[in-house]
């Protein structure tokens, strides 16, 4: 046999005879071989697997890890925050009963400051500011001047400054009406403030400034409200019963659907449609109602049954009883 021939061929045992092996079959049988045995010994794909999800665990856990400590410093800050608001809130309370009238004011700001700054303070804010308008205002009034005549009449500086604060107050946050009943408020600066729904009742605003203020759906029944100016102020829906108007500027205020029973309105101003002067007192009433009734009943003597007594005390009684005058 030649020499080449034994490297291109091999023998098999193959019962009594030996047969050549083609080299086609060869190299197939040797890639298999290859694969299998020598190949997956070499195989880098799962070992590189696991790092890649170690990788990703790690990845996961670390970002875990952050947003936890991201939490745990948000919650630090509001609690923070949340002890620095109340000492604040404190302080500036502790402020207001103090004999100095400059940190006074200063603590009527600090308080305008929390509320603006945190909305669950903002209702005992507006309170505490109410109630200090009510119990500090009309003190140490000054006294009359020559001749006994009255001086003109203004709040204290810090008695303004809370007025000022409640009349530019976040509305949307109140949870109740602003509570000035009974407050004096006499040559009080209320220009736009927004009172709408406040309780001002028997407040005496005697010569205040209200000019383009919102009072829409106010209580001001009994206010004094003589020589105010309410040029262009908002009154709708406000209760103004019983009220003082007497020489008010009431140029271009809006009294839609306003309740004026009872109201002294300025002489010679124009009577609100709907509603006339009473013929004996001046104050307003419905238009069509008691006044031009009660002419009618003067003209023509009211007919008292046999029964009933006709002394002018039960007259009057009766008068009064059928016809409110």
């Amino acid at each position: 046999m030649a020499p080449h021939a034994s490297v291109a061929t091999m023998s098999l045992a193959s019962g009594p005879e030996q047969r050549p092996v083609s080299p086609r079959l060869a190299l197939p049988v040797g890639g298999w071989l290859a694969h299998h045995d020598v190949g997956l010994a070499w195989q880098p794909r799962p070992l590189a697997a696991r790092d890649a999800a170690r990788g990703r665990l790690l990845a996961l856990g670390a970002g875990l890890l952050a947003m936890g400590a991201l939490v745990v410093t948000a919650r630090s800050r509001a609690r923070s925050r949340a002890g620095q608001l109340a000492g604040r809130y404190a302080l500036a309370l502790g402020q207001l009963g103090r004999e100095e009238l400059d940190v006074r004011i200063g603590g009527i700001r600090a308080l305008e400051r929390v509320a603006r700054d945190s909305p669950g303070h903002h209702p005992a804010v507006m309170g505490m500011l109410a109630d200090f308008i009510r119990e500090r205002s009309g003190h140490h009034l000054p006294p009359p001047g020559p001749g006994g005549q009255a001086p003109e009449r203004s709040p204290r500086p810090d008695v303004q400054a809370a007025i000022t604060a409640l009349g530019r107050r976040r509305t949307e946050r109140d949870l109740g009406p602003v509570d000035l009943a009974g407050a004096d408020l006499a040559g009080a600066d209320l220009t736009g403030a927004d009172l709408g729904g406040a309780v001002l009742a028997r407040a005496d605003l005697l010569a205040a400034t209200l000019v383009r203020a919102d009072l829409s759906g106010a209580d001001l029944g009994g206010a004094r409200l003589t020589s105010a100016n309410l040029a262009g102020a908002d009154l709708t829906g406000a209760d103004l019963s019983d009220a003082d108007l007497t020489g008010a500027d009431l140029a271009s205020a809006e009294l839609t659907r306003a309740e004026l029973t009872g109201a002294l309105w300025p002489a010679g101003g124009p009577v609100p449609a709907g509603w006339e002067r009473h013929a004996g007192s001046g104050q307003l009433i419905a238009a069509g109602t008691g006044a031009g009734r009660a002419a009618a009943h003067q003209a023509a003597p009211l007919s008292v049954p046999p029964k009933v007594r006709t002394s002018a005390a039960k007259t009057g009684r009766l008068h009064r009883h059928l016809f409110g005058t």
